[in-house]
């Protein structure tokens, strides 16, 4: 069943979508002419940057690019969109905001609930018998009030896909008042986007890896705590801080998410915690790389893979080459298409869009048939729809350069709002 409250989901490190630039950049290359008469190569495939997807295809004709604010991954030659749902109540003092997880694979109308927590709903159930006079707002008639009383909301931060398996981060605030003590959480977990199972460590890397990534993270993290501590006692101000809560994080084995390193496949593990006034708090250890399992053998292709220097990165593919090279800000990325003989190749400029790149996932080998590329056309319509507005783009030809950026997320000591 189809949720009827969606909105695109967002990836990793992604701000709001960077309507300007791409338009903008989609603009310009609808009105440039190429400047030689060199056949494009031909060549489909999605590129996810930013906070959008562009799908691109070229050939004897020119190209032609279109962006959408949605999520997709690959599984198996089956294409599926990720996105989020929203529900909850607002009221005069009190607030109740909870969101869900969904996959659909395109091809099929039903969608897989991936991941939701009842504890919002219930106690919003809770609430209206408690309060059977209060009236619920409107939020797009009435102006909502600035600190109810009562908030319990929870969200959910996309923060990584890899083909059969996306990382989420779910936070959890629970603030009643005259209620139970507040509850403020936090935790990462990875689940299959074809069912919405939890994927453990053992699943993902193997049993014998499991185990090795394991010891390696509680030792990680015991070295992270007595380097905090130390720092504290030579006078750290927020070492010092950070302190008086470093009993509170407890190592949990099922709290991590799967990220990559130079195209390689490592896990990184969040260690929940909490303030002395009960706020969530989270640390983040560094990633530890693991042996490559079957299925990353087909993630690997669609990741980026930067130059010695980083300052360019590339998808190598059988007939042409995708290139992106990071502006000086490493905000933008100039994507081009670079094909021809070697010695010989040429470059044509696809778009300028937002950082950091994702991945690129290939659609003409083996080519997309016409049912999957039906399913895909209506995705990009849905999405772009909901999010109310409608890039396209085609344009004959025109040689350029490019970029891209990887935001790795360090070790570090975090407040989960």
């Amino acid at each position: 069943m189809m949720p009827t409250l969606l909105r695109p989901a967002s990836r990793r490190v992604r701000a709001l979508l960077a309507l300007s630039v791409g338009a903008a950049a989609l603009a310009a290359a609808c009105g440039d002419r190429a400047s030689r008469g060199e056949a494009l190569p031909p060549a489909e495939f999605l590129f996810a940057a930013g906070d959008s997807t562009y799908w691109v295809r070229s050939g004897g004709d020119g190209m032609r690019v279109r962006s959408a604010p949605i999520l997709l991954t690959e599984v198996d030659g089956r294409l599926f969109e990720i996105f989020l749902s929203d529900d909850g109540a607002e009221y005069p003092d009190a607030s109740f905001a909870s969101a869900r997880l969904w996959s659909r694979e395109l091809q099929h109308r039903d969608s897989t609930l991936l991941f939701g927590d009842s504890t919002v709903m219930h106690e919003l159930a809770v609430w209206r018998r408690a309060h059977p006079r209060d009236a619920e707002i409107d939020p797009a008639d009435e102006e909502m009030p600035d600190d109810p009383r009562t908030v319990v909301s929870d969200e959910i931060e996309i923060i990584d896909v890899h083909g059969p398996y996306i990382t989420i981060e779910h936070l959890l605030n629970v603030d009643i008042d005259g209620g139970p003590p507040h509850r403020h959480g936090g935790r990462r977990m990875v689940l299959d986007v074809r069912s919405g199972a939890t994927a453990s460590l053992e699943v993902l890397v193997g049993a014998d890896e499991a185990r090795r990534v394991t010891v390696a993270a509680r030792a990680s993290l015991t070295q992270l705590l007595d380097s905090i501590r130390t720092a504290g006692a030579a006078g750290d101000e927020r070492a010092s801080v950070a302190s008086d809560a470093l009993d509170s994080f407890r190592f949990d084995s099922a709290s991590f998410g799967v990220t990559d390193i130079g195209r390689d496949p490592a896990v990184a593990f969040m260690v929940p915690g909490h303030g002395t006034d009960g706020e969530a708090l989270a640390l983040y250890l560094p990633p530890i790389t693991v042996n490559v399992p079957v299925w990353w053998k087909s993630v690997r292709a669609t990741l980026p893979e930067w130059t010695t220097d980083s300052a360019r990165v590339t998808w190598n593919r059988a007939n042409y080459e995708i290139a992106a090279r990071p502006s000086a800000d490493g905000d933008a990325l100039a994507l081009v298409l670079i094909g021809g003989a070697v010695g010989k190749a040429h470059e044509w400029p696809i778009a300028t869009v937002a950082a950091p790149a994702y991945q690129l996932i290939p659609l003409d080998t083996p080519p997309i048939d016409s049912a999957a590329r039906a399913a895909l056309s209506r995705a990009f319509d849905i999405s772009t729809s909901l999010d109310g507005l409608i890039q396209r783009a085609s344009w004959p030809h025109r040689p350029s350069i490019a970029h891209a950026t990887v935001r790795l997320r360090a070790t570090s000591f975090s407040r989960v709002k």
